[in-house]
């Protein structure tokens, strides 16, 4: 079990949002903003599970139910909370999200990868800024507009599978402290490393 590492107002935990790793994060603290892209579907949650070298492969049904649950018990009553998925899967993890007092308000296309595939952005929370439109966005520039959207300078943004690190930069970007989970050390360390040469 490792231990949160601190770089400044940012922590860090390599760590599975599927055995609680969240609230051992975050203890009494709790996200204004949750930013996150979760694994889509059974096949590229062994895949990610893989690349980690994870023996546990927990059915997708389970994970999910494990994550929403995560982050409903590490966020403010008023939190905004963006999710991005697969398309497939998407309606699903909405569910999920519902499920644990989290109802999702708005969706949208998005486009993700290389070549761009269509992908959903789930929103929950708070209005947005008039015409705040995510859809046309992708890659880093995708968590940096929905943070700053929202952005309560001083408050915490949460990612509970933060992979190399984009929310965290979009929380800097945005005056606010990050805590971050992620499962595969050797992505965590990107995090870290960019935290770390961005952190006063």
């Amino acid at each position: 079990m490792s231990d949160p590492i601190t770089l400044g107002p940012h922590q860090l935990l390599c760590g599975d949002v599927a055995q609680g790793d969240v609230a051992r994060l975050m203890g009494v603290e709790r996200a204004a903003v949750v930013y996150s892209d979760p694994p889509w579907g059974e096949g590229n949650l062994r895949y990610w599970r893989t690349m980690a070298h994870d023996p546990a492969l927990p059915r997708w049904e389970d994970f999910r139910g494990q994550w929403c649950a995560a982050v409903a018990c590490a966020i403010t009553p008023d939190a905004a909370v963006f999710v991005e998925m697969g398309e497939r899967w998407a309606d699903d993890f909405a569910t999920n999200l519902a499920a644990v007092g989290i109802a999702v308000t708005h969706r949208w296309i998005v486009q993700y990868g290389h070549p761009p595939r269509p992908n959903v952005l789930l929103y929950a929370g708070p209005a947005l800024p008039t015409g705040f439109d995510p859809s046309a966005l992708s890659g880093p520039a995708l968590p940096r507009a929905c943070v700053a959207a929202v952005a309560r300078p001083g408050a915490i943004v949460l990612d509970p599978c933060c992979g190399k690190g984009y929310t965290a930069r979009a929380a800097v970007a945005a005056g606010m402290h990050f805590r971050g989970v992620e499962l595969n050390a050797l992505r965590l360390e990107v995090t870290e490393r960019w935290l770390r040469s961005h952190t006063r």
